[in-house]
């Protein structure tokens, strides 16, 4: 009897745990969503939390069990969203393949605009670039394996590297999105890589010539 009732309490517990994961899920994505549509309406820095989780259907306090602030929401659509699509490049000079995230720029211009153009857009631009730092520092440690190279003047260089990449693509997007989008993904995702790989190229060159421990850059 006593083995019954243990087994029963175990179940029960495994239910209660499915069913306040099934609420989480279903909260996030409604909070999600709110934020999407949102977005679709208005500039990022006009957006509250208070409007987010009004047009979710639930209370503040719910909104910051999920997530601690606006940008906090936006960095974790970031990872589940377009991080996937900032593809590693290993054989080119360019750090990063965005093709994929320039074509879902296309589908949603008017979303990109109210993330990365004028003032009305808020603290957006720093998010996305900060994102997009992260995802550039993912690419150098691919190549390098994270190893540790002494030197503050080498430290500096890859920290220019990764906040030069991140802001070329930041601003390759807020540029394309403020005009007519006449070019196609594939036709930003060049000048980007120009933009970049030109760049880096001549960093490297530069480091080899001094003698210096190279930047991770692919040849």
């Amino acid at each position: 009897m006593a083995v019954t009732k243990q087994k029963s309490a175990s179940v029960s517990h495994v239910q209660r745990d499915r069913k306040k994961d099934e609420r989480v899920v279903r909260t996030r994505k409604q909070v999600d969503d709110a934020f999407v549509e949102l977005l679709h309406r208005r500039a990022y820095g006009n957006i509250r939390v208070s409007d987010i989780a009004k047009k979710a259907g639930v209370g503040r306090a719910t909104f910051y069990a999920h997530y601690c602030s606006k940008d906090e929401l936006l960095r974790s659509q970031f990872n589940r969203i377009v991080a996937p699509m900032l593809v590693v490049k290993r054989d080119d000079p360019c750090l990063l393949d965005a093709s994929a995230l320039l074509r879902h720029v296309q589908t949603s211009p008017r979303l990109f605009k109210a993330l990365v153009a004028g003032r009305e857009a808020g603290s957006g631009p720093r998010v996305l670039r900060e994102c997009f730092e992260e995802r550039v520092r993912q690419a150098l440690e691919s190549w390098d394996g994270n190893s540790q190279v002494d030197g503050s003047n080498f430290a500096m260089q890859r920290a220019i590297v990764i906040r030069a990449v991140a802001s070329s693509l930041l601003a390759v997007i807020a540029c394309w999105v403020e005009s007519s989008m006449s070019q196609r993904a594939e036709e930003v995702q060049a000048i980007f890589s120009r933009l970049v790989g030109g760049g880096l190229m001549a960093l490297g060159a530069a480091e080899a010539k001094k003698g210096q421990p190279r930047t991770a850059v692919p040849t």
